[in-house]
């Protein structure tokens, strides 16, 4: 029961994302075709002016299918949007996946979370020498940007460390995928839901600093590609983008493949 619940909540930050990026684009009247639930093949779908909304059977988050086409001048093309447009667009999930970090971790400062769960290095903002840390709602507030400062900084500290091991030594022992995501969240909640929500929150929180990381294939990449474009005055070839998307992405499955190696010996073996 606690996998099955797990699998949703997982699965319900990757929807959120998703659908940040849906309702900005329609929030700047970008045309939206799709919106779809999981990966092909579809198993339903039903469409409601000019989006079809689909149920499909591989069930890994969610995508939204704009219209982002080279030479379009249909105004409603993403690639006539002004930049800040775009950028807000593109930031869509991220931003949906910080709010709901800055919700779970003000409700648990709010109703009251253990202080062993939080980081040994982390030193609170709000003096407070019980066990359970408990915050009245503005502290509560206050405490969770600072603890979410925190965690942006030791977990770019982090990544960087992660990653010249990757390079140097292919080394991905500092590195988490989608089986030790699963496990270390299915795990959280038998330790009650307090804890499970922490995990949940710092989940959501670190899908938003990977994706907005400036890499290419991420929401972090596609943004700096929108600030070139600007600087160049000019749309960069979709074929060039392509490829170096496609590279990115084969560098990331072969990395996944490595981790989940790793996380599948470490958690079930």
């Amino acid at each position: 029961m606690i996998a099955l619940i797990t699998i949703l909540l997982l699965n319900l930050l990757l929807i959120a994302h998703e659908l940040g990026h849906f309702l900005l684009a329609k929030l700047f009247n970008v045309k939206v075709t799709e919106f779809a639930v999981g990966f092909p093949p579809r198993l339903f779908s039903i469409k409601k002016g000019e989006v079809t909304y689909s149920l499909n059977l591989i069930p890994l988050g969610a995508y939204v299918n704009i219209l982002d086409e080279e030479n379009n001048p249909d105004e409603r093309n993403f690639r006539n949007k002004l930049l800040w447009q775009k950028i807000l667009i593109l930031s869509g999930g991220v931003l949906t996946n910080i709010l709901i970090a800055l919700i779970i971790f003000i409700i648990l400062f709010s109703v009251g979370i253990p202080r062993n769960i939080l980081p040994e290095n982390y030193h609170l903002l709000v003096i407070n020498d019980n066990n359970i840390i408990r915050l009245n709602f503005i502290n509560a507030i206050k405490e969770t940007f600072a603890f979410l400062f925190f965690i942006l900084e030791q977990t770019l500290r982090g990544l960087k460390i992660a990653f010249i091991k990757i390079f140097t030594s292919l080394d991905v022992s500092d590195l988490v995928g989608p089986v030790g995501i699963f496990a270390v969240t299915s795990k959280s909640f038998h330790h009650g839901v307090i804890f499970g929500l922490y995990i949940l929150g710092a989940i959501s929180y670190a899908l938003a600093i990977f994706n907005i990381l400036p890499i290419p294939a991420v929401d972090g990449g596609k943004i700096v590609l929108a600030l070139i474009e600007k600087v160049l005055k000019k749309s960069i070839n979709s074929k060039i983008i392509n490829l170096i998307d496609n590279i990115t992405l084969v560098f990331l499955l072969l990395l996944a493949i490595l981790v989940t190696i790793k996380d599948v010996k470490f958690f079930y073996l």
